[in-house]
C-alpha cells in the first residue's frame, strides 16, 4: 500500500505554492507537490517583465525572481517531470514519470493546474501549418530558455496584458512587432497599455480579426479583416496571445462534476469539490487572474484545507449558482452549505462589455448590488456577499443589470 500523504497539490505554480505555504504555516506534515514541467514556478519562470510581487512582497520584480522568491518559503517535497494521469476517488490519483505508472493517495488532494493560451486552430484561423506561429507562453520560452527568437518580424494577435507582454518579450530579444490584433473596438487591457506599444512603435489595429495564415514552410503575411476591408499584412510569425482556459482534462474524465460549457470542475466558496477530498484552486478556476492575485487565493484555501484537515469531512450538501449568458464564468461555481464562513466574495468575468448594477440574489432576496464597468477578460470581485441565510432551497442567481 503507497503513502498516505495529507495533501498533496497538483501543479507547482502561484497557487499550488500558495496553498503549500498556507499549509507549512498551519503545521501540516506530509505534503507532496507535483509539477509536470522540469522545473516549478509555473508560467512565471518564464517571465522577465515587472509585473510581479506588488500584491505578495510590495515591490515589483520580475516573473522568474518572484517564482524562485515564493519556493523558497516551501520545504516540501516537489516532484517534477511527473504528469498526473487519472484523479480516482477516494484521494488516489494515477501518475507517470520516469519512475513509470503509480498510484498515489492523500486525504485532500489540490488542483492547481493553471490555464494554457487558446492557439491558432480553436480560433478558427484558416490556412497550412508553417513554421513561425505560437503562443505568448512558448514565446516566453523561446526567448528566455532557448535564447532564440521566433522571427524578425512578429504579429501579434491579441491586446489582453499577456500580449502586451509580449511586447516586452520581443524588445529583450531585439525584435519589434510589426502590429498587434484586436477584434474589438479597444483593447481588452486597459488603454493606458497602448501608451507602451506606442513608445515600442507598435501599432495596434483595432476592429480587425485575423482570417488567414499565408506561406507554407514559414510564415509570409496574415490577411486580416478591417473595418469591412480585407487586408495583407507581411509578417514573418504570428504570436497568439490570451483567451486563456483552463487545464480541465483531468476533470472532464473524471468523477468530478464540472460545468458541462468549460469543462471546470463545480467548486465551493473554500474551493472544495463535488467530492469533497478535492479542492480546485487558482486560474484552472477562473482564467485568468495575475500571479500574485493567485497566490493570494492559494494562501486562502491552504488555510481552508488545513482547518478541514482534523474532521476530515464537510458538509456534503450545495447549491448550484447561475447567472445571465452574459457572465462567462462565476467563482465559487456552487455554496456548500453550513459552512462557518458566512461571507463570499464571487469572481465573474463577462462575455462583452457592459455597465450596470452586478446583482446577486437568493430568489427574489437581494444579497448585493453594486455598480460596475465590466470588460472581458477583466476580474470583477463581488467582495462579502453574505450567505448566512442561503439554505438547500435557495436559488442563488447573478445577473447584470442597467
Amino acid at each position: 500500500m503507497s503513502k498516505l500523504y495529507d495533501v498533496i497539490i497538483i501543479g507547482a505554480g502561484p497557487a499550488g505554492l500558495g496553498v503549500a505555504r498556507a499549509l507549512q504555516h498551519a503545521g501540516v506534515k506530509d505534503v507532496l507537490l507535483i509539477e509536470r514541467e522540469s522545473q516549478p514556478g509555473g508560467v512565471p519562470k518564464h517571465c522577465r517583465h515587472p509585473t510581479f510581487g506588488m500584491l505578495t512582497f510590495l515591490r515589483p520584480m520580475k516573473g522568474h525572481t518572484w517564482a524562485e522568491k515564493l519556493l523558497t518559503y516551501v520545504q516540501y517535497p516537489i516532484r517534477t517531470a511527473t504528469t498526473v494521469t487519472s484523479l480516482l476517488p477516494d484521494g488516489q490519483i494515477e501518475v507517470s514519470s520516469d519512475a513509470g505508472l503509480e498510484t498515489l493517495r492523500a486525504r485532500k488532494i489540490v488542483l492547481a493546474t493553471g490555464v494554457r493560451e487558446t492557439p491558432r486552430h480553436p480560433r478558427l484561423v484558416s490556412g497550412v501549418r508553417p513554421q513561425g506561429v505560437l503562443t505568448a507562453g512558448a514565446l516566453q520560452q523561446f526567448v528566455y530558455l532557448r535564447g532564440l527568437k521566433p522571427g524578425d518580424h512578429p504579429v501579434i494577435i491579441g491586446t489582453e496584458l499577456v500580449s502586451f507582454s509580449a511586447i516586452w518579450t520581443l524588445k529583450n530579444a531585439g525584435v519589434r512587432a510589426v502590429a498587434m490584433i484586436e477584434e474589438g473596438p479597444r483593447p481588452t487591457a486597459w488603454r493606458l497599455c497602448l501608451l507602451f506599444a506606442r513608445l515600442l512603435n507598435v501599432p495596434v489595429h483595432c476592429n480587425s480579426r485575423i482570417s488567414r495564415i499565408n506561406g507554407s514552410e514559414r510564415v509570409e503575411s496574415i490577411e486580416i479583416l478591417s473595418k469591412g476591408e480585407h487586408k495583407t499584412l507581411p509578417c514573418d510569425s504570428v504570436i497568439f496571445t490570451g483567451k486563456f482556459t483552463g487545464e480541465y482534462t483531468l476533470i472532464r474524465k473524471s468523477h468530478l462534476a464540472s460545468d458541462f460549457g468549460t469543462g471546470r470542475p463545480l467548486f465551493d466558496q473554500n474551493g472544495a469539490c463535488s467530492d469533497p477530498g478535492y479542492y480546485a484552486v487558482g486560474n484552472m478556476t477562473h482564467p485568468a487572474d495575475m500571479g500574485d492575485q493567485c497566490y493570494q487565493e492559494g494562501l486562502r484555501i491552504g488555510g481552508r484545507i488545513a482547518a478541514a484537515l482534523p474532521s476530515g469531512s464537510i458538509a456534503p450538501e450545495f447549491i448550484s449558482v447561475q447567472h445571465d449568458d452574459i457572465i462567462r464564468i462565476s467563482a465559487p461555481s456552487i455554496v456548500r452549505l453550513m459552512d462557518t464562513v458566512n461571507k463570499t466574495t464571487f469572481n465573474i468575468r463577462v462575455q462583452r462589455p457592459v455597465t450596470g448594477y452586478v446583482v446577486v440574489r437568493d430568489g427574489s432576496k437581494e444579497l448585493y448590488r453594486r455598480r460596475y464597468r465590466c470588460m472581458p477578460e477583466r476580474r470583477i470581485l463581488l467582495k462579502d456577499v453574505d450567505m448566512s441565510n442561503v439554505t438547500a432551497q435557495s436559488a442563488l442567481h447573478i445577473s447584470i443589470e442597467s
